[in-house]
């Protein structure tokens, strides 16, 4: 079993891991964190097992609603400088929407960020604050609302939702930790599902996601209720830089919209919250697993 090998998806490495001289008389299984399971042949076959999943721990505790008087409408934590995630917080930046929201942005992985001010033309962006975006970075999330942005510092556990993101907002913003391959011209869509994505259904927050094409299908076809009435017409099925104009525009609506909006569909809130802490999820993946192997 190869674990977690979707590295392979920025090349077609397959038929060389599969055809290894040390593999070629043993059943391969690769392992992935996305959507779907294929049989390629009677010893070999790549089967989406997000490992996290069965490690995230459950919770007993009944469902309540968030209260009427969080502060915050939008959250979104971001640690590894995905193109993507520092594409969507410019554009926060630039919309002036950074100071109403909880919002984190790291300078993990950063060397390559700088080539988006090269590709701009190319990408149709308006990018002419980009780089006193970047010399904001890191942003941090402020313990309180005076604190200078140096000075505090927030630890997070990838399983945690314990963060003020989770806790004093009604929606999180979900940044996989990929989308599409760079340049988004190549239209080359990454899916995958980390932990991130099932936060806001244990949270209890109404989901917000900057995804790959088809994750909000394939999010659904596991149980789950992913209130697209807040999302434009195809928002599943739009490229990145698509998504990231819907995300802001929805942002931009404010905390009073999204707050409206978080008690009118607390059914579906109460829905994720309870399906992610069953063992429904799991079971449905290892029997797509199970039904692929025995094909």
């Amino acid at each position: 079993i190869l674990a977690n090998a979707d590295i392979w998806r920025y090349g077609d490495y397959r038929d060389q891991i599969f055809n290894h001289p040390n593999l070629m008389d043993k059943k391969v299984f690769i392992q992935s964190c996305g959507y779907t399971n294929t049989k390629f042949s009677d010893r070999c076959w790549e089967i989406s097992y997000p490992k996290f999943l069965f490690q995230m721990g459950r919770s007993t505790a009944e469902f309540v609603p968030k209260t009427q008087n969080l502060d915050y409408g939008f959250s979104c934590l971001n640690n590894n400088n995905n193109i993507h995630r520092t594409l969507l917080g410019y554009q926060f930046y630039s919309n002036n929407l950074l100071s109403y929201m909880i919002f984190t942005q790291n300078l993990v992985d950063s060397f390559y960020i700088q080539r988006v001010s090269e590709d701009s033309n190319e990408l149709n962006l308006d990018l002419s604050s980009y780089q006193d975006y970047l010399k904001l970075l890191p942003i941090r999330h402020l313990s309180e609302l005076n604190s200078d942005l140096s000075s505090t510092i927030t630890i997070i556990t990838c399983q945690s939702i314990d963060h003020e993101a989770y806790c004093n907002a009604y929606c999180n913003i979900v940044t996989e930790s990929e989308c599409e391959q760079y340049p988004y011209h190549q239209d080359i869509n990454l899916p995958v599902s980390t932990e991130k994505t099932y936060k806001p259904f244990r949270s209890k927050q109404v989901p917000l996601m900057l995804v790959a094409r088809g994750h909000i299908e394939y999010l659904q076809g596991l149980g789950f209720e992913l209130m697209t009435d807040l999302l434009l017409p195809g928002f599943d099925n739009m490229p990145v830089l698509q998504k990231i104009d819907a995300i802001v525009g929805i942002v931009k609506q404010g905390r009073e919209f999204i707050k409206d909006f978080y008690f009118s569909h607390l059914r579906e809130i109460q829905h994720n919250y309870e399906l992610v802490n069953s063992d429904k999820v799991e079971k449905i993946i290892l029997q797509r697993i199970e039904s692929t192997l025995n094909e």
